[in-house]
């Protein structure tokens, strides 16, 4: 009995990041070439390692990447080493909220700068939630609307404005999940989970855009 409650939770069972994963990666599937700013160990790189090169700062998870025969290059992501109009795809997540605002400006003007007409980018991003700061490296949270005021038709933007032609494809918010004590409430919440609990907190999101021509 054990083994088959244990069958049925492991098959009912939904990785988040992994799903995420693969939802970004729908919205890139059609990229010629894409990068993954920040990439870290390269979770993200796995969904097509021929076509996605990874970009990060930190030699311990480029040194990883190269180790699964990932395709990696030391940088920062304020200044890409990228010709302009040069990338179809860009994945970033969790990502900017290491930074400070005119930082993270700086940031997306390097993606707009090196992404094609009709290219696609994707960012992901925590929101402001009771586990945020426990992380000493996040500076600030953004919401899609500090990223939107930048790249899309808005007013509402205090520094310069980066460019205001392009269009959501897609929004979708991230919800804190309820943990229980008792593993088979924790499987059940775990596969409502995937569909999120509207009336618990927002802990992330992800944001995808398309340039216009």
């Amino acid at each position: 009995m054990k083994k088959k409650l244990r069958k049925i939770r492991n098959k009912m069972w939904y990785d988040q990041k992994r799903k995420w994963d693969q939802i970004a990666f729908s919205f890139l599937n059609q990229c010629k070439n894409i990068i993954d700013v920040g990439c870290g160990q390269g979770r993200f790189i796995s969904q097509d390692k021929k076509r996605i090169t990874g970009i990060d700062g930190s030699k311990v998870s480029l040194d990883k990447c190269k180790s699964l025969g990932y395709n990696v290059i030391e940088s920062d992501a304020r200044q890409l080493p990228f010709e302009n109009n040069s990338v179809e795809g860009i994945h970033c997540s969790h990502v900017l909220e290491h930074f400070h605002p005119p930082d993270v400006h700086k940031i997306l003007s390097e993606f707009d700068r090196v992404l094609v007409p009709k290219g696609v980018l994707v960012i992901r991003l925590p929101l402001l939630w009771y586990g945020f700061y426990s992380n000493l490296t996040h500076i600030k949270p953004y919401n899609p609307e500090a990223i939107l005021h930048y790249l899309t038709p808005s007013q509402e933007h205090t520094m310069k404005q980066i460019s205001n032609n392009y269009k959501v494809l897609y929004l979708k918010k991230r919800f804190d999940p309820i943990v229980s004590k008792n593993t088979h409430f924790n499987t059940v919440f775990n596969f409502l989970n995937r569909w999120g609990f509207p009336w618990l907190t927002k802990s992330g999101f992800m944001l995808v855009l398309k340039k216009g021509c």
